[in-house]
């Protein structure tokens, strides 16, 4: 019994000390929400593309124009981030995005692609507000906070041109 009750003490001695060692907490969630942030720039250039060769109303290709500008900048400033940060990305977040072939096969293609617009700045704009109040990296979250504003008007003008066209 009493080397049962000696043993008891001896494990339960090495797990407090194995929980009183610091362990290294790095903070994933910065790379992983700049990962993310970087193929969506990729994306919303590349179907902004898309809609200046297919698009048949001026207000869509405005937009495409909007998306392709805004977002290169974005990604530019994610990129400088990242570097700044020592994170590195990997080259599927930073490489060339294909076309998405369901807007390419698309019968009416400029309502695909203001639907598509309108869900994909709706789900960026809660990633980043998330990034941008719960971020453990302050130049990450600070990042995030700058873009918001550029983001919910994205949605706002989408959210527009969504309505014209029904």
């Amino acid at each position: 019994m009493k080397n049962i009750i000696l043993m008891m003490i001896f494990c339960l001695g090495g797990l407090a000390a194995k929980a009183q060692i610091p362990q290294p907490d790095p903070d994933t969630t910065a790379k992983h929400f700049l990962i993310v942030a970087s193929i969506k720039n990729l994306q919303e250039i590349s179907a902004g593309q898309q809609a200046l060769q297919k698009t048949k109303h001026p207000e869509v290709k405005g937009f495409a124009q909007m998306m392709i500008k805004d977002h290169g900048q974005a990604e530019q400033a994610l990129l400088a981030l990242a570097k700044s940060r020592g994170i590195n990305l990997p080259p599927t977040a930073t490489g060339g995005i294909k076309p998405d072939l369901l807007l390419a096969g698309a019968t009416n293609f400029d309502s695909a692609y203001v639907h598509a617009m309108s869900a994909g700045h709706g789900n960026t704009v809660q990633m980043f507000e998330n990034y941008a109040t719960t971020g453990k990296d302050p130049a990450v979250r600070a990042w995030a906070q700058q873009m918001l504003p550029t983001l919910k008007m994205h949605l706002e003008h989408i959210k527009t041109i969504e309505k014209q066209l029904k």
